[in-house]
């Protein structure tokens, strides 16, 4: 399987994780995922989509060289700064106050929301790579009738 099908498949587990996540926190806890009532209700996806495109890159390339514990938290990291920043800008322009740009973030940084994302991208990215390297490292099993020969 090639890592960028592998760098797919775990951002979208990142993206199933993440609203299965945000639904535990929401329904145990009470609290909303984006609190302000004049946010857009694409706000909370456009931010996890912005996650999203870093697990998936940190995947691909994680899956290649390096330390997968060492990729899955600068990942997280870069997760973490992409998804306030995209919450920023989005709420910024809904608001068109450019204020927010630094007001959004700063509510958002311990929040249940972001941190929990953060750390299922961790978890995905540490997951997918070590994926990766396991199935490149098992050797192919052919189908039964095939002999092996290229055609």
């Amino acid at each position: 399987m090639s890592r960028w099908l592998i760098a797919t498949m775990t951002s979208v587990l990142f993206i199933a994780l993440v609203i299965a996540v945000t639904g535990f926190e929401a329904l145990l806890a009470d609290v909303e995922v984006i609190s302000q009532p004049d946010a857009t209700p694409y706000l909370g996806p456009a931010m996890v989509l912005g996650g999203a495109a870093v697990v998936f890159l940190a995947t691909a390339v994680g899956a290649r060289e390096g330390n997968p514990g060492v990729t899955g938290l600068v990942a997280a990291a870069t997760a973490y700064l992409v998804m306030l920043g995209v919450g920023a800008v989005g709420y910024t322009l809904v608001r068109s106050d450019p204020t927010e740009l630094l007001v959004f973030p700063a509510g958002y940084a311990l929040g249940p929301f972001v941190v929990g994302s953060v750390v299922v991208a961790l978890l995905c990215v540490i997951g997918g790579i070590a994926a990766a390297r396991h199935q490149a490292r098992t050797p192919s099993v052919p189908a039964p009738g095939d002999d092996g020969a290229q055609r």
